[in-house]
């Protein structure tokens, strides 16, 4: 009878064991896929924030060089005023990017696309024309509209000699950046959900 006593005791002692090692091991799986699922809700929320950036960035850059693809030496007020609002749309793009999208390069690295496609070099050639126009408009900002026209197409007839080029290469750039950007992105959730 001891030895019944003894074996059920010993069976009882080694179910709890067993118990406590998968209570534990599922406690430590629980753990991580709430964890996993933490962090993954706070990188869908700044990739949105990032991707909502990124889009009204790109539309800005298409209006900026639509804009400059217009340009023609008779200084065309449309035209003119179309530059005047892409600068006016970056300035508060840029001064947005530190909350919109400045938390993403804590989960995401995108120095290889910004190399692939020269990304700080492009980002100066069109930082260089829209302090021009900033310049441009500080300069004369108690004038008629007309004259600030008429000194930003003095302004971008200069550069269009110079650099025009340039800037339509730069844009292209900063756009195909964010597309690759916004790809790379895409992908990851796609992957991550199946």
């Amino acid at each position: 009878m001891e030895q019944y006593i003894t074996a059920g005791l010993i069976g009882s002692l080694v179910t709890i064991i067993i118990q406590a090692i998968i209570n534990v091991i599922s406690e430590r799986i629980k753990h991580k896929r709430e964890l996993r699922s933490v962090v993954f809700q706070r990188k869908l929320e700044v990739v949105e924030k990032a991707m909502s950036w990124y889009q009204e960035t790109l539309d800005m850059y298409y209006m900026l060089q639509t804009a400059l693809k217009e340009y023609d030496k008779d200084c065309n007020p449309i035209t003119v005023q179309k530059i005047q609002v892409a600068c006016m749309k970056s300035n508060k793009l840029f001064q947005e990017a530190e909350s919109r999208l400045n938390s993403i390069y804590l989960y995401y690295d995108f120095s290889d696309i910004e190399k692939k496609y020269y990304g700080r070099e492009s980002m100066d050639c069109i930082n260089k024309l829209l302090t021009l126009v900033a310049e441009i408009g500080h300069k004369i900002a108690t004038v008629e509209p007309s004259e600030f026209a008429e000194q930003l197409c003095v302004a971008l007839h200069e550069q269009r000699v110079k650099a025009s080029h340039m800037l339509a290469d730069a844009i292209d750039n900063q756009v195909y950046i964010i597309a690759e950007i916004g790809r790379k992105l895409r992908t990851e959730y796609k992957d991550y959900l199946k």
